[in-house]
């Protein structure tokens, strides 16, 4: 190789580090917003669980919050 192609290649090299660095990085933030997302999604179906389980405990003469008392 010629000593001008040298710089080059080196260059290159270094720029090819540098992108699979800043890859693997982003690799790994997206793989831990997705574990996060699923962690929040399933906390998500247990309180709607939860909240479904609370309303068929509740009798139907109590007042649920959507309707005005009969005083107003």
């Amino acid at each position: 190789m010629t000593d001008s192609l040298q710089p080059r290649l080196d260059r290159l090299e270094v720029l090819y580090s540098e992108q699979d660095y800043i890859i693997q990085a982003l690799n790994d933030t997206i793989s831990q917003q997705d574990r996060e997302l699923t962690r929040l999604n399933v906390n998500l179906e247990q309180l709607r669980m939860q909240m479904q389980s609370l309303r068929s405990e509740l009798s139907p003469d109590i007042n649920t919050g959507s309707e005005q008392p009969p005083h107003y």
